[in-house]
C-alpha cells in the first residue's frame, strides 16, 4: 500500500462558544487517502488534548477544517 503525505487542519474549540472560538493545528499524516488521513489526525488530536481538569470534564470539541497533499 502506497502512503501519501497530507497536512490535516484540525480545529479544537469550546462547543459552548462555537467553532469560530477555536484554535487550528496542522498535523502531518502519511496515509493511503484523505479520509484515513483525517481519521488519524482527529484521533491523535483527541488523544493528546487535555480533556479533564481535576475531576471535571472540559468543554472541548474537534472538527477537521482542511486536508491537502504536502510536498
Amino acid at each position: 500500500m502506497e502512503l501519501k503525505k497530507f497536512n490535516v487542519v484540525v480545529r479544537r474549540f469550546d462547543p459552548h462558544r462555537g467553532v469560530a472560538s477555536g484554535e487550528d493545528f496542522v498535523l502531518p499524516v502519511d496515509s493511503p487517502d484523505e479520509e484515513h488521513a483525517v481519521s488519524a489526525a482527529m484521533s491523535n488530536a483527541i488523544a493528546f488534548t487535555t480533556k479533564v481538569q481535576g475531576s471535571s470534564p472540559l468543554p472541548i470539541a474537534f472538527c477537521c477544517v482542511g486536508v491537502e497533499i504536502r510536498a
